[in-house]
């Protein structure tokens, strides 16, 4: 009984953990103070250390000998290499959530797209951007694909958290999320499948040129 009170308490610090560098609490490059991050947290450092070796197999830390362990930051390539595996794998947890998701998870991703709807009227930028992640993440678990889940909303938990703003204008992004609710609504897999690929495919190119601009500036 005890082991597994410690397996869970490590995997709440390690979703606490995740969450805050999604959010910006914990920023990339930044230093993770154990003893502070635990006291915080109020747990000890076992669970803690824990909790950092799941996020480093996520990529999300880095730890450096001599020196700890920091929240990973991300090269322009890199980036662009993590989009590209979103590329890959979303139109195929598309397809999968055209022919696995049930109604409740379908009339779910249509009133995201409401909410997301009104946060761009409203001008909310950041609440934009992480809307945009959860209905990503939600179609992924609509594929019913539980490792295909993990893996992709992982990737765009390190874009979030290492590119500002929106990738390109959240009312495209908008048009496109419906056209995606929709041809999942009707089971249509292939279309499903293509829409995703175009729709990441214009956000890779819209991120490919924001990062050059960035760095000529």
């Amino acid at each position: 009984m005890q082991k597994v009170d410690y397996e869970d308490l490590s995997q709440r610090v390690y979703k606490v953990l995740k969450e805050m560098i999604l959010t910006g609490d914990l920023h990339s490059g930044e230093r993770l103070a154990q003893d502070e991050l635990a006291r915080r947290l109020g747990v000890s450092r076992t669970p803690l250390l824990s909790a950092f070796t799941k996020l480093e197999r996520e990529m999300l830390v880095q730890t450096i000998p001599r020196r700890g362990t920091y929240v990973r930051t991300f090269s322009r390539r890199e980036l662009l290499d993590v989009f590209e595996i979103r590329l890959r794998l979303e139109p195929l947890g598309a397809r999968g959530a055209a022919e696995h998701a049930t109604a409740e998870q379908v009339e779910e991703l249509a009133a995201l797209t409401e909410r997301y709807k009104k946060t761009i009227a409203a001008g909310a930028a950041d609440r934009a951007r992480h809307e945009d992640l959860e209905f990503h993440t939600l179609i992924m678990r609509m594929s019913g694909n539980a490792f295909l889940s993990t893996f992709v909303e992982s990737s765009n938990i390190i874009l979030i958290a290492n590119v500002q703003g929106l990738v390109k204008p959240a009312e495209e992004s908008l048009a496109e999320h419906r056209e995606l609710l929709e041809a999942i609504r009707v089971r249509d897999a292939e279309q499903a499948e293509a829409l995703m690929y175009r729709h990441l495919e214009s956000s890779r190119s819209a991120l490919e040129h924001g990062l050059a601009g960035a760095e000529g500036g």
